[in-house]
């Protein structure tokens, strides 16, 4: 199976701001992905998996939005059926940046990250590696939590 990372770079400076495409086909090739990933200057990226069906339009039916900060990976997974993030370290800080944001709690340590993207490629679904919170779960207290760092 083969997927298509895409990863935004550069941003928030729009001038500078490029997004690049990378072919994801194996286990190396995952780790090349992390990698670019966690650089200062990768802001997120976005994943397409080959094997999964694609709308009238050609469009996928899923959109996953990666990123990785320090020891963190994080992932937001959508399809036809959930919207949602991994159920993380509790110790793993909120991702709110322009252009990326991530509730606290939801990023996971990057051999689970790792993993997760592994079974993605074998499987082309949701990983069952980690437990998963629906994004009505999280959506409304992270909405308040990003609210309040706002008004002070």
């Amino acid at each position: 199976m083969t997927m298509r990372a895409g990863l935004w770079t550069g941003l928030p400076d729009l001038e500078r701001a490029e997004f690049r495409y990378q072919v994801v086909a194996c286990a190396a090739d995952v780790d090349l992905l992390i990698g670019a990933l966690a650089r200062p200057e990768c802001n997120d990226g976005m994943l397409e998996h080959f094997g999964r069906e694609v709308d009238d339009e050609g469009e996928s039916d899923h959109n996953l939005v990666l990123a990785v900060r320090g020891p963190w990976g994080y992932l937001n997974y959508v399809d036809d059926e959930f919207s949602g993030w991994p159920k993380g370290d509790p110790d793993a800080p909120f991702v709110d940046e322009p252009y990326t944001d991530f509730p606290p709690g939801v990023g996971v340590p990057l051999p689970t990250f790792r993993a997760m993207l592994l079974e993605f490629l074998a499987t082309a679904r949701r990983p069952t590696t980690v437990e998963w919170y629906e994004e009505s779960d999280l959506f409304h207290s992270w909405r308040l939590q990003r609210m309040a760092r706002y008004e002070r």
